[in-house]
């Protein structure tokens, strides 16, 4: 690694240096470093925790989300790995699946020392308006100078089941003046092979693990009193997306046509349902989830919309189909 002098037009050889003879401690410097600057592991990432206790006693370093909504757990070490890195990130990342939206923002509040709900609004404007549930996958990222060959043997190997994990060297280098660099480099996977790699373990994850998706479109076929009874279910749920769900009714049922996503946004935002416009977009991708469950095709049965067949894909032109439309205006009213 060198350092430029445009002035000179010059190149000064930076040393490589090891963190340890810095007096650069893995707690106290480096996950402060990463905390504060998480795209140094190479992606926008949100950090929601530090320093994590689980049951066991352990601590994990450092916990984020991605702009995909998944949990993240990064493991740091100073100058290797050992040979129990991926072994330890593992144990963290089984332990972190099963935690829930609401844990999740509680986490993150503690984390700020904010209200859960200013949680939940500043993860909704991080992850991409179409993620459709947060923690729906997660993911490890290593990050040491070194990795020893037992890790990287085993993490390439986990990959090919279907375990995401990636590799990160953070690497030291000092001037003459003492001043610290630090270079960051991907290994696992190599970025130039990165989209192929990934695709081909998507592929052989379909091919040998069972399809496990709450996801339908599936229509029920109810007689109308039934059916009253599952929307008005449906209406009166104790839940934060209720409200929001129920706007979204009233807005089809504000013109017999079909809205488009841009619409209903706007018309969202009206209401007071987002932040902004791209906050809308996220909890109509929420709303949209809501109308794809399993559990709900007497929602199905009412309304019309485009899909692309799949879990995670663009819904568009959503319509009421109109012999419901005078049921649903009853439900609305007689639940609110």
């Amino acid at each position: 690694m060198y350092k430029v002098n445009i002035e000179s037009k010059t190149l000064v050889e930076l040393r490589k240096a090891r963190f340890s003879d810095l007096g650069v401690k893995e707690r106290f410097d480096i996950q402060e470093w990463v905390e504060k600057t998480p795209s140094i592991l190479g992606e926008d990432l949100l950090v929601i925790a530090k320093e994590y206790e689980l049951p066991s006693r352990t601590r994990l370093d450092l916990l984020a989300i991605d702009k995909q909504a998944n949990l993240v757990v990064v493991e740091l070490k100073r100058d290797d790995t050992g040979v129990s890195a991926d072994w330890q990130a593992i144990k963290y990342a089984s332990y972190c699946s099963n935690f829930t939206p609401e844990q999740i923002y509680n986490i993150y509040a503690t984390y700020l020392g904010a209200d859960e709900s200013e949680a939940e609004l500043r993860i909704e404007e991080f992850i991409e308006e179409e993620t459709e549930k947060i923690n729906e996958g997660q993911r490890i990222i290593l990050a040491s100078k070194e990795y020893h060959s037992d890790v990287v043997s085993a993490v390439l190997w986990l990959r090919d089941f279907g375990i995401d994990i990636k590799c990160v060297k953070l690497e030291p280098y000092v001037d003459a003046d003492g001043n610290l660099f630090i270079n960051k480099t991907v290994i696992i996977p190599l970025p130039e092979a990165a989209d192929y790699i990934q695709k081909k373990e998507i592929k052989i994850k379909e091919k040998s693990l069972p399809k496990m998706t709450t996801f339908s479109l599936e229509k029920s076929d109810l007689d109308l009193g039934e059916l009253m009874n599952r929307v008005a279910a449906s209406f009166n749920r104790s839940s934060d997306l209720t409200p929001r769900v129920r706007a979204f009714f009233e807005i089809l049922l504000s013109d017999d046509r079909s809205f488009n996503r841009e619409e209903i946004k706007e018309k969202l935002l009206e209401r007071g349902i987002g932040n902004d416009i791209g906050h809308s977009g996220r909890l109509l991708s929420n709303i949209s989830q809501f109308l794809t469950k399993k559990s709900n095709p007497h929602l199905r049965q009412v309304i019309e919309f485009e899909s692309g067949g799949a879990t995670g894909e663009v819904k568009n032109n959503y319509r009421l189909i109109g012999r419901y439309r005078d049921m649903l205006r009853g439900v609305l009213a007689s639940t609110d």
